[in-house]
């Protein structure tokens, strides 16, 4: 809201929430099986989530980004965001994502098991938190991990012909539209090579056009999550697979065009 309004109050409500909600849950660093991380509920046994710490990241980076551009940012200094954003990145990367494949793991259980379960949410985050790194640090590890995370998706996520699975309901209605959100703007980056850039955009251009083409209703426009099948004219859809049509469209919208060759 801040970046779309320029209203100072969105970025102060956004930083109360990330210091008093969020960062305040991180660690204790020392303490077993996790050795840090931010929590993901704390009406469970802890947890430590990559749904937990890859947005975590991507807000204390944001933070820091923004930071000059507010009046009144508060006492705690813009280094100490990118600080944060760093750290919870690091054990993002170090304890649920495998350098080998580019998965991201869901979590880290209070026995120190890590889950088998991947979710294109948790890819998507995992992005755009690295992404987020790359634009601040220059690092290209950064960018680097963004790809092989991108690449997951694409190489072993996309088995329902070419695009991710049907998603109908519920809150996995909503994870391929967080994955694209960030995705589209790793596909925008101009230090991406082209190869990459082509197979990327490539990629979400054919998830687009399918769901165009057959999982939307023409008379209702209505995306009820199956990307091969429209819903039918009478029934309602579910909130969430539509934000995630809503969300690939929106992509589309930003998405810049390869180069010319």
């Amino acid at each position: 809201m801040y970046e779309t309004t320029q209203r100072e109050e969105y970025f102060l409500k956004a930083k109360q929430t990330y210091n008093d909600w969020i960062w305040s849950t991180w660690g204790p660093e020392k303490e077993e099986p996790w050795k840090g991380g931010i929590t993901w509920k704390t009406d469970v046994n802890k947890s430590k989530n990559a749904c937990s710490n890859g947005p975590a990241a991507i807000i204390a980076a944001r933070i820091y980004t923004m930071y000059d551009d507010i009046m009144n940012p508060g006492k705690k200094p813009k280094q100490a965001y990118l600080q944060e954003a760093s750290k919870i990145y690091a054990w993002l990367r170090d304890h649920l994502y495998n350098p080998e494949t580019g998965k991201v793991s869901d979590n880290m259980n209070a026995k120190g098991k890590i889950s088998p379960a991947v979710y294109t949410y948790n890819q998507g985050t995992f992005i755009g938190a690295a992404h987020e790194l790359y634009k601040i640090t220059g690092d290209k590890q950064y960018l680097e991990e963004a790809v092989n995370a991108a690449n997951y998706v694409i190489d072993h996520m996309s088995t329902n012909n070419g695009v991710l699975s049907d998603a109908t309901s519920g809150d996995g209605g909503l994870f391929h539209g967080i994955f694209f959100r960030y995705f589209v703007k790793l596909i925008n980056e101009p230090d991406l090579n082209d190869t990459t850039r082509k197979k990327f955009h490539d990629y979400i251009t054919r998830c687009a056009t399918v769901m165009a083409e057959n999982g939307i209703n023409k008379e209702s426009m209505l995306y009820g999550g199956k990307w091969w099948s429209a819903p039918v004219s009478t029934k309602g859809v579910g909130l969430t697979p539509h934000l995630s049509g809503c969300m690939l469209m929106e992509a589309m919208c930003i998405l810049k065009p390869l180069p010319e060759k």
